[in-house]
């Protein structure tokens, strides 16, 4: 039996939720949990024999953390742009990068007002500016999505080339990049073809109007001469005169067409300078070295880094959700065997350290997320699996989208143990691991990402260079595979795993090389679209950089324990 929907609760209310309305016996054990913006007391110094406190100090920490440190933070009003902004303004008017980069997502993100893009925008260039890369990112994607700038891909590659640290030659662009930068140069390549016509019209039309105009000053110039000498005669006739104030008339708006055209000449030889300009701009693509082709690899403890082919890629780490019995909300038919069938593999197949909860409230959640904090160091990777139900509420009209987690206490009708995506990439922001990769196995639970960004996501290709991994590791990695994007999803089709989770399986198992996760997503989701065809359902997989957490470009490997045996 096809249960269709079985991960979504019922839609309840719609709006923000009301933590004071909603507030329980446990909220305040889980809101010290909740990642807040803290400012932390002045420093006591000793210069000499002089006594001082340095200023105090932003960061973002848990509330409990804060508390601990003697921190200051808005408890009941976090949703108040202004607080948010009392915490980090005059650090970054005095020109520090990170807070002038969290001052522009403040103004993005709106936090209980309209969003600000325009001052968003002007943050992140103040701190791209100084090599910031997150700003860097933000600032590309503004200009990618055309929010608070004028919309220009060529710019936003450029900012997004800068965050990577390479040149634009040594860029490599694969399938959805390579697309946009394709469909990009033919629209300017078009562009410049048209203004190449219309120069060459006006040119046309310009040396025609000068013919015109030469043969027109001759002729005036010769009824002139005749005038002259009929003045002399006395003889000139009341025809020849009119004749003349006839020709210098058409001469003068010959003149006249002449200088319009002119400008306008001007101006499309301008603007084929700026398109040719801007089409020049474009990242040259280079061909991509073949695959890494597998050699032998010895089994790692689970605690050490894995290596391959000479490449550290740091300890793998996993916090595996399965919830399944619900306490209020229809319970669901497969998480916890999906849960149980995804560790295995990950521990067996790929090396990784894992946890599981099993029907966790919301308590436990925040709790584990939380502790990853003090065990995953900046070189490691962390792997996020949830499978249960989710929700989303629309707030401003229908202007925004809120997504949740909801745990195995959640009531459909109140948001009091709702997890709101926000706080999920607050704490992965938080977690100083290189790469997190989430993958939400639940209705609407591509909320997570509030956007889409082709230039920001390589392609499925499973041609990977030593350079492409290497760079790959460089940067922080903040995605989230989603089984269905912002829509409904199946819980299971052949009453063992949820559609999704059943591909997943599938494409691990199999794997005998390097995965890069958007080689993972592709085989994923040509999986999931393939099985929901043949059962009549529809559910399309999705993958998103999460901006909110500090994506910076960067990718999640997974590495065979087996690759190359």
């Amino acid at each position: 039996m096809v249960a269709i929907g079985a991960g979504c609760a019922a839609p309840g209310r719609t709006g923000a939720p009301e933590d004071a309305a909603d507030a329980s016996e446990g909220s305040a054990e889980v809101d010290d949990l909740l990642v807040v913006d803290c400012l932390l007391p002045g420093q006591v110094r000793r210069l000499g024999g002089m006594t001082y406190i340095t200023p105090r100090r932003p960061t973002r920490t848990t509330a409990r953390d804060c508390s601990i440190r003697g921190g200051e933070y808005v408890a009941y009003d976090r949703a108040d742009y202004r607080s948010a902004l009392n915490v980090w303004l005059a650090r970054a008017e005095e020109g520090d990068a990170e807070a002038q980069t969290y001052v522009g997502e403040i103004f993005e993100k709106g936090l209980g007002r309209e969003p600000d893009y325009v001052s968003a925008a002007s943050w992140y260039r103040r701190a791209a500016e100084q090599g910031y890369t997150r700003a860097q990112i933000n600032l590309g994607f503004m200009y990618e999505s055309g929010l608070g700038v004028e919309r220009n891909i060529a710019t936003a590659l450029n900012w997004y080339r800068q965050a990577s640290g390479l040149s634009g030659d040594d860029l490599v662009f694969e399938s959805d990049m390579e697309l946009a930068i394709g469909e990009l140069r033919e629209e300017l390549e078009g562009k410049v073809a048209s203004a190449d016509r219309q120069a060459e019209v006006l040119q046309t039309q310009l040396q025609r109007l000068e013919r015109e105009r030469t043969a027109l000053q001759e002729r005036l110039d010769a009824a002139q001469e005749d005038a002259e000498r009929q003045e002399v005669a006395r003889d000139e006739d009341e025809s020849q005169r009119r004749m003349r104030e006839e020709l210098a008339t058409e001469l003068g708006d010959a003149r006249d067409q002449i200088a319009t055209l002119s400008l306008l000449y001007t101006r499309a030889s301008a603007e084929r300078g700026e398109l040719e300009a801007e089409l020049a701009e474009l990242p040259r693509q280079r061909s991509i070295e073949p695959r890494l082709q597998p050699t032998p690899a010895v089994a790692l403890e689970t605690q050490d880094p894995r290596t391959f082919r000479d490449i550290n890629f740091g300890r793998y780490y996993a916090l595996i959700i399965g919830n399944q019995d619900y306490q209020h909300l229809q319970s669901l038919a497969s998480p916890m065997r999906d849960a149980l069938q995804v560790k295995e593999i990950l521990e067996t197949r790929y090396g990784f350290s894992t946890i599981i909860l099993a029907n966790a409230d919301q308590r436990s959640i925040l709790n584990a997320i939380n502790d990853l904090y003090e065990q995953i160091g900046p070189e490691d990777n962390l792997l996020i699996y949830y499978a249960g139900h989710g929700n989303i509420s629309e707030v401003d009209g229908g202007q925004r989208r809120r997504g949740y987690w909801l745990p195995v206490d959640a009531e459909a009708d109140r948001f009091v143990h709702w997890i709101n995506n926000s706080v999920i990439s607050d704490h992965l922001d938080r977690i100083r691991a290189r790469s997190i990769l989430v993958m939400a196995d639940s209705c609407y639970a591509g909320a997570l990402a509030s956007e889409r960004s082709a230039l920001l996501l390589g392609s499925g290709a499973t041609r990977l260079s030593k350079e492409a991994i290497e760079q790959g590791l460089s940067r922080r990695s903040r995605i989230v595979i989603s089984s269905g994007g912002i829509h409904p999803v199946l819980d299971t089709l052949d009453g063992r795993h949820s559609l999704f989770a059943g591909s997943l399986i599938e494409v691990l198992q199999s794997n005998e090389e390097v995965l890069r996760e958007n080689m993972l997503f592709a085989r994923v989701a040509v999986n999931v679209r393939r099985k929901a065809q043949a059962n009549d359902v529809e559910q399309t997989p999705e993958m998103r950089p999460i901006r909110a957490a500090g994506h910076e470009g960067g990718d999640f490997y997974f590495i065979p324990v087996a690759a190359g045996s």
